[in-house]
């Protein structure tokens, strides 16, 4: 008898200090919304943070919490009696389905641009496309969708993100020149000769206009992520590969080690490596460290209008194996204004070390002389190299130049613009479970 009765009063203490645990609750905000269905983690002074059914974790304030309620038709809590458990207080089983109410986190969005640890995706490609200058604000529209797999253990992080754009994704003839391959060498005076001795002196099927591979790409970011919580911080893992439909660019992996400290919650800090593993380019970029510091905090979390402001700031360790430079990639604000599942983003990148991208990997040159100065902060103007204006205009310049000193000064001046420091870019989109 004695046994039995320790045994219960153990269970009933148990099921005291787990009671918050067994049952489900509805969590209800001032402002009228509310979280169904969650357990109750953790709770302190000044916030709680939940859980729901999907492993999704949520913290606010306690303050902005009107009342906790349990939600209906929970299961009356029985005491029973097992001689195989020694806490002696079980619940009974219920019947509950295995797979998550909700399977993924989708977002969509549409941009004008994008870019990645100081490189432009998208703006910058599209000016030497159509054969305009480089500039801070352009009109690549592309479709951004992300999704996020739910139900993992909470340790656990997997997405996808695919862009794809929207403008621009044919190829096109940019240099006008009769080449008996895309970028091959320009059989114009062949052409020229033919037209001027009334001789065909070309294979016409060989020799002609030809398009240059340079419509958009479409991307594809893959995401996995492990988390590892410690009184230190939590520590995180993982890859991200980046792939896109063009044949040079192959795929880039790079293998992340990230930190988010237990202080300054308020700014949500983190500190993170982005370690090149596979790098296209026959290994241009192999081996390159990219440091990154990411600072956000959510103004009116849990309600239905919020106000995000964000920044992340990178350091290049190096650019690439060939100029092997060193900088701050980029320093990269957003401000994000979310309204129910609806969200409008402003974006910049700028580049506080221009020198990273003065070379003919990130900014191709294909002016009369090679861009070989990468210190002077200026590349070619992609508007000022073909075309029958430009090729009047260089033909002067050469005519009239009294040496071959004053012809390239005055040739790469005609030809060259500063490096764009700052891009500017919007998002509009919205972010719904499904």
């Amino acid at each position: 008898m004695i046994p039995k009765l320790v045994r219960f009063l153990i269970g009933a203490f148990f099921l005291l200090l787990t009671n918050s645990a067994l049952f489900s609750v509805t969590v209800i905000t001032k402002t009228g919304k509310s979280f169904e269905k969650v357990s109750i983690e953790r709770s302190t002074e000044l916030d709680i943070e939940f859980v729901d059914e999907n492993g999704i974790y949520t913290r606010i304030k306690k303050d902005k919490v009107l009342k906790i309620v349990s939600d209906p038709g929970e299961p009356t809590l029985e005491l029973t009696l097992d001689e195989s458990i020694p806490t002696g207080a079980m619940k009974n089983p219920t019947e509950k389905s295995a797979v998550p109410q909700d399977s993924f986190l989708l977002s969509q969005s549409v941009s004008n641009d994008g870019a990645f640890q100081g490189s432009d995706l998208f703006g910058e490609r599209q000016a030497r496309r159509n054969k305009t200058a480089y500039k801070d604000t352009y009109e690549a529209y592309f479709m951004s969708t992300s999704i996020e797999l739910l139900g993992l253990p909470k340790a656990f992080k997997f997405g996808l993100t695919v862009m794809n754009p929207l403008v621009d994704r044919s190829n096109t003839d940019a240099d006008f020149r009769f080449q008996t391959a895309a970028g091959g060498a320009d059989q114009s005076n062949v052409v020229n000769a033919t037209l001027a001795s009334g001789t065909l002196a070309f294979d016409p099927n060989s020799v002609k206009l030809r398009k240059e591979k340079n419509g958009l790409n479409d991307y594809l970011f893959s995401r996995a992520m492990y988390d590892h919580e410690t009184r230190m911080g939590t520590f995180s893992a993982g890859f991200i590969f980046i792939n896109t439909n063009d044949p040079n660019y192959v795929m880039r992996g790079l293998w992340v080690i990230a930190w988010r400290p237990p202080f300054l919650s308020w700014l949500n800090p983190q500190f993170s490596i982005n370690n090149r593993m596979l790098s296209e380019y026959n290994g241009a970029f192999q081996g390159g460290h990219n440091y990154r510091l990411s600072l956000s905090h959510e103004f009116f979390k849990g309600e239905a209008f919020r106000i995000t402001p964000s920044i992340v700031m990178g350091y290049a360790d190096v650019n690439d194996n060939v100029d092997r430079r060193k900088g701050i990639s980029d320093i990269s604000p957003r401000l994000q204004f979310d309204y129910t599942k609806f969200f409008f983003a402003a974006n910049m990148m700028y580049r506080a070390t221009p020198a990273l991208v003065d070379n003919v990997t990130y900014t191709p040159s294909d002016g009369v002389y090679a861009d070989t100065n990468a210190n002077d902060g200026r590349v070619t103007d992609p508007s000022k190299v073909f075309g029958y204006e430009n090729a009047f205009i260089l033909n002067q310049i050469a005519a009239n130049s009294p040496n071959e000193f004053v012809k390239r000064t005055l040739t790469q001046h005609y030809q060259q613009q500063h490096i764009v420091h700052a891009i500017y870019f919007f998002s509009i989109g919205y972010t719904i479970k499904i």
